[in-house]
């Protein structure tokens, strides 16, 4: 029953029954490729007796795909440039057009379908001039990605009219579209596409497209039209659909035409400057700043998934560095080294699973940002979202550097004058806050084993803590350096009269069992206590009589 039903749909498509009726000039244009005899000025002829096709053609080869100083004034120019076959093809393409209804019907929308369309088209027509291949032309490139869909709306013309509600249309993946077609008609539709081309007699390469899609048409056999169309086509459905995917997207599109990730967020992003400007050759409207907030959503989308897989990804991650902290005392050496792979491989996994996809996202909304003007509402959007995607980024590089596994390198070190290069530091800062700096070293030469750049950043944080907690204009900042008999240890305190440590800066300090929801402050504190704990030294948080705050750390000597 499913092949008589789909040689019944094909015979009816091939028939051209149930299908719009192309207008006379198109079929004309049709009948050309069968005609040996039409010379280039019998096309010119045809072609300019639609006043309307002729002015949307010259706009377009004149502005399109040549950008010449002087604009095309003449169709026989415009063969001259393009050639008797391409702009047969290129007005056949326009005359397609307008064989479709535009708005919305049952199960379909006209409007998404060629606006999709047309930035498929810009797309292709951009990488195959950043391509090397000698033998790609932009211009079949731009038609290639325009019609490439079409058998979509063939199909829907002969679609059983009770079933056009659920037609599998327009806001799917091409997979997923492809395969409720041949679940419900035992056909898809870049069969009938194929079948529609070949009848309407374009050229083979451009038939080809039709044929082969998704991993197939990127195969390096395949001809290098059908790879750039896919290409576009892919980039297309991962602007609107899967903006979550643009990492591959921008992988593959280096692999092809041998272009960074930065050019290739260029060429997606100009799209959309020039897609406005071309709707009007294919006579239909589109709001350039509603689709860039179209896409910016699904972007945000994007980034609303991320940060549900970073967190879950990242719990896990964490736990894996718990676990391997704690091992450390407990194991040997060898099997601290298993360990130690193991916390690696998992590094790199969320690595690849998170970073990937929000750089590139990060990426493409700076791109959409620096190219449209500051008070346009897609530019706002867009520079929101460029934010969002570097405070995940910033959280990500901070949990990545945390979870790598801290190993001290010892030495014996001068601690007052590690103390003082780090005050010094902080000098334009302090002068700059009238911060007053009281300096309380019971010793000149103090000398303690520790890591050095370990306990300098350590020292950094406190005292940025500090500077953050003042607000005032008579801030303070005393820094003592006692040794503790008792204890055997030495004692470095960093007090301040700023305001108090918040209690959720307290817990990133002093929790044990640490969340990804402890490190969206900052991972600066969380990262001290780790060196500390590898000091086996600890850390003590107090108040002042004053009100301000008191960091203590205690280094065994």
């Amino acid at each position: 029953m499913e092949n008589l039903q789909k040689e019944k749909l094909l015979k009816k498509i091939g028939e051209g029954e149930g299908i719009p009726s192309l207008s006379p000039l198109a079929i004309q244009l049709v009948e050309l490729a069968a005609d040996d005899s039409i010379s280039a000025q019998d096309l010119a002829d045809i072609i300019e007796k639609d006043p309307g096709l002729t002015t949307r053609l010259l706009k377009l080869v004149g502005s399109a795909f040549f950008a010449r100083p002087k604009q095309v004034t003449s169709i026989a120019q415009a063969i001259v440039l393009l050639g008797f076959k391409r702009l047969r093809i290129m007005a056949l393409s326009l005359s397609l057009r307008d064989t479709f209804p535009m708005g919305k019907a049952k199960g379909i929308d006209y409007d998404h379908f060629w606006k999709t369309s047309l930035y498929r088209a810009l797309v292709a027509q951009e990488f195959a001039r950043a391509s090397d291949q000698p033998d790609m032309n932009p211009d079949e490139a731009f038609i290639g990605g325009l019609i490439l869909e079409i058998g979509m709306l063939m199909l829907y013309e002969v679609y059983p009219e009770g079933k056009k509600e659920n037609f599998p249309g327009w806001n799917l993946t091409l997979e997923e579209a492809i395969s409720l077609e041949e679940q419900i008609l035992g056909i898809n539709h870049r069969e009938v596409g194929n079948l529609t081309l070949q009848r309407w007699r374009f050229p083979e390469d451009l038939v080809k497209t039709q044929r082969h899609f998704g991993v197939e048409a990127m195969e390096p056999d395949k001809p290098i039209l059908c790879r750039v169309v896919e290409l576009a086509r892919r980039a297309t459905e991962t602007i609107f659909i899967h903006t979550n995917e643009l990492y591959d997207l921008q992988e593959l599109a280096q692999g092809l035409i041998k272009r960074d990730h930065e050019t290739v967020n260029k060429i997606l992003s100009d799209a959309f400057n020039k897609v406005e400007a071309f709707a009007d050759q294919l006579r239909f409207r589109v709001d350039s700043q509603t689709e860039r907030i179209e896409v910016l959503e699904n972007a945000n989308k994007a980034l609303a998934r991320i940060n549900f897989s970073m967190e879950t990804s990242l719990q896990g991650l964490l736990d894996h560095v718990s676990e391997y902290d704690r091992s450390l005392t407990e194991i040997s050496v060898e099997m601290a080294q298993r360990r130690k792979v193991i916390l690696q491989n998992t590094l790199d996994a969320v690595a690849h699973e998170i970073r990937n996809p929000l750089l590139a996202i990060g990426g493409f909304a700076k791109r959409l940002a620096r190219e449209t003007k500051k008070d346009d509402r897609g530019g706002q959007y867009a520079n929101i979202i460029a934010k969002e995607a570097m405070r995940l980024e910033r959280i990500l590089n901070e949990i990545m550097a945390y979870s790598q596994a801290y190993e001290p390198a010892f030495v014996e070190e001068d601690v007052v004058s590690l103390v003082e290069g780090v005050i010094d530091e902080f000098g334009d800062v302090f002068k700059k806050k009238g911060i007053d700096v009281i300096r309380d070293f019971s010793q000149k030469d103090v000398r303690v084993c520790l890591d050095t750049k370990g306990i300098t950043s350590v020292l950094r944080q406190f005292l940025n803590n500090s500077v953050g907690m003042i607000k005032n204009t008579d801030g303070e900042v005393k820094v003592s350096i006692q040794p503790l008999t008792e204890t055997k240890e030495l004692s470095i305190r960093i007090s301040d009269n700023g305001q108090l440590i918040p209690g959720d800066v307290r817990n990133a300090l002093l929790e044990s069992n640490l969340s990804t929801k402890t490190f969206d402050g900052g991972l600066g504190l969380p990262m001290a206590r780790k060196i500390i704990d590898a000091h086996n030294g600890r850390i003590d948080l107090k108040e002042t009589n004053g009100g301000g705050n008191i960091v203590e750390i205690c280094l065994p000597r």
